[in-house]
């Protein structure tokens, strides 16, 4: 891995599916998973986020977490792209092992941990002990912490605007993906601090360019650039480079196909793969399969 700046990458970055064998046991296809890893590079996008939600990282094992990220880091290396850096998905509900969690990340290439907030008890999860988890999390982990705001998957916690301005003063805080859907959050955030102090990324990709052109966001992590990577990077490009009119005539289109990122979810992201690339097929089931 060459990708060495603790200052997260412009751009578009995708949220990497995790693909599954048929059969009983549904083993986990590695040579899928680097497959698709290097199709995305190809098309120009600017990092991935491994074992985000649309990775699908809970109905993993712990040994299968680390074969994807390994098989992701190798692929991405064989292909030429060992400078394209990887963020690691690594917040689960225990403090401590999400701190192993990152440092198994960093070992195995990752540059950055993506940590959402522990929803599942969520009637004790107040502001201060938010606050304390993410601050012991980012004091252990070796790699900067990229804080993952998405209520959706975190029990309706949705982090207070305040809470992660406290949490961007850490060194080893950089950012937010912000998958609440609150654009006014990025403006906000961005107003505050350069993106090279602390980093906004979007979480959807219909509002890509009103965060990136209006709101100075860093760009997007969308699960739509499974299926699109290229349009959402053209997106991006038009708008570097100075042609905006261009650039919201290519928002539209994607704009338009991101319906299938919103009400899809992951099974949209999945049957846009096989009907486009040919590949990928279901989830693993989420009721476990007799191993006898």
């Amino acid at each position: 891995m060459v990708y060495e700046s603790s200052h997260l990458p412009e751009g578009v970055l995708v949220p990497t599916l995790c693909f599954f064998k048929e059969g009983p046991k549904q083993e986990v296809d590695l040579e899928l998973v680097g497959k698709h890893a290097v199709r995305l590079a190809q098309a120009g996008v600017s990092g991935l986020a491994v074992h985000g939600t649309t990775g699908e990282p809970l109905l993993l094992s712990r040994g299968e977490r680390r074969q994807v990220l390994t098989a992701t880091r190798d692929a991405l290396d064989q292909a030429g792209f060992q400078d394209l850096p990887i963020i690691a998905g690594c917040g689960v509900t225990s403090t401590w092992e999400t701190i192993d969690l990152c440092r198994e990340a960093a070992k195995l290439g990752s540059s950055f941990a993506m940590v959402v907030a522990p929803g599942y008890y969520k009637g004790l999860m107040t502001d201060e002990v938010i606050e304390e988890y993410f601050t012991d999390v980012a004091d252990a982990s070796p790699i900067p912490i990229v804080l993952y705001n998405f209520p959706g998957i975190a029990n309706g916690i949705d982090l207070e605007l305040d809470l992660i301005k406290r949490l961007a003063k850490h060194q080893n805080i950089v950012g937010v993906k912000l998958s609440c859907g609150s654009v006014s959050k990025a403006a906000r955030l961005q107003a505050e601090f350069k993106p090279t102090e602390f980093g906004v990324y979007g979480g959807l990709a219909d509002t890509m360019l009103h965060n990136v052109a209006l709101n100075g966001t860093l760009g997007v992590i969308s699960g739509l650039g499974n299926i699109a990577p290229a349009a959402l990077v053209n997106v991006y490009k038009l708008y570097k480079q100075g042609n905006f009119e261009e650039a919201k005539k290519a928002q539209e289109a994607v704009s338009i196909a991101g319906e299938l990122e919103i009400k899809g979810g992951v099974p949209g992201m999945r049957y846009g793969v096989v009907k486009y690339y040919g590949y990928g097929g279901d989830s693993r089931k989420s009721v476990p399969l007799s191993l006898d």
